[in-house]
């Protein structure tokens, strides 16, 4: 698989400089092929109880008064059941839920990316594995609320409350796309980005205890409980290299910003919303699995931002900038592709999905 991933990527490599009609061409196509994927997979985590799940599924009209198995969430269960109510198939179930997430994301792509197969390749290596393949939730809520950020440029605040209202009934994860709304409404300058950065590394470290309490406190209440409780505690703090990355790319990202702050109407918002993810990953280093949770949200801008940077570079250091991403891609989906591979290898426990 991770050979296919590299060659998937030099082809996206090849036809960015093609005409928009063959590119989104191959990109619905992969998109069809990643839905095809996700709804054959077999034996990943978290997907026996989705199936279990859907199996209990009542009718559409019982689903708000009926308690869902695996999950919280009665919105997610209204879908189960009108799926299960066309079509009786716990397969048939993960195609659509499968097709549902890839139509957004394509949305999204269209509606953000500057380059669309870069945006995708980033999502493939960064996001997929663990979202669309296993946490099937946070999937859904989180590329739909990604798809109303112009919301908030635009200042709609009421419609964009109605987003994560109805997100929060499918995840209640989608509550941390609220404060970004009024994060949004501040430019945040380059000073801030930096003091920001340094100000959290320090709290997260000296008010860890206080931190750990707060944690303990609201993680049942947001349906995080399962990460503040045994190995998951077990967190990396500032050692966690994906602390560094984001914020290496935020900081890149940053100073372009003359160059594609005027052409962009969308750049101000995009980087407070990596700035946002950034800060919570450091907050929470010190749960490393529920750090992730929370800041996995606004780190799939990512797949916008990156393609923003290629456009801030001359040609010549396009094709090294390409170069160096299809090396981290590649790592970042080997990474996971293994971690998944070792999970399912694992004896399976049914618990509650995430």
């Amino acid at each position: 698989m991770v050979i296919v991933f590299a060659l998937f990527y030099i082809i996206s490599i090849v036809l960015v400089y093609q005409k928009y009609t063959k590119i989104n061409q191959f990109l619905i196509v992969s998109l069809c092929a990643l839905t095809f994927m996700i709804g054959i997979r077999d034996g990943w985590p978290d997907e026996i109880v989705y199936q279990m799940a859907f199996d209990f599924a009542p009718y559409p009209w019982e689903a708000w008064n009926t308690d869902p198995f695996g999950y919280s969430e009665h919105g997610y269960l209204f879908i189960a059941s009108v799926i299960k109510f066309v079509f009786n198939s716990s397969r048939f179930y993960l195609f659509v839920m499968g097709g549902i997430s890839m139509y957004l994301l394509y949305k999204n792509l269209q509606r953000y990316c500057l380059i669309p197969l870069i945006g995708l390749c980033d999502y493939i290596a960064r996001f997929l594995l663990n979202r669309d393949f296993i946490q099937m939730r946070s999937s859904l809520v989180i590329l739909m609320i990604l798809l109303s950020l112009d919301l908030i440029r635009e200042k709609k605040l009421w419609l964009y409350l109605l987003v994560i209202f109805v997100g929060y009934q499918c995840h209640h994860m989608a509550l941390i796309g609220l404060p970004l709304y009024f994060l949004g409404q501040i430019k945040i300058k380059r000073v801030h980005i930096i003091i920001g950065i340094i100000l959290t590394m320090v709290l997260s470290q000296t008010l860890a205890g206080a931190i750990s309490e707060t944690v303990d406190t609201y993680s049942e209440d947001l349906q995080y409980e399962t990460y503040t409780e045994g190995d998951y505690t077990e967190g990396q703090g500032l050692a966690n290299p994906m602390i560094y990355f984001q914020t290496f790319i935020l900081l890149i990202f940053t100073f372009y910003e003359s160059a594609l702050k005027k052409k962009y109407n969308d750049y101000y918002l995009m980087r407070t919303a990596y700035f946002y993810s950034t800060l919570i990953l450091i907050f929470f280093g010190n749960y490393t699995a529920l750090a992730s949770r929370t800041s996995t949200m606004f780190a799939t801008v990512e797949m916008f931002i990156l393609p923003w940077i290629a456009a801030a570079l001359s040609k010549p250091k396009q094709i090294v900038y390409y170069v160096v991403l299809g090396f981290i891609f590649v790592y970042f989906f080997n990474v996971k592709y293994n971690d998944a591979q070792q999970r399912m290898s694992e004896t399976p426990v049914l618990i509650e999905v995430q």
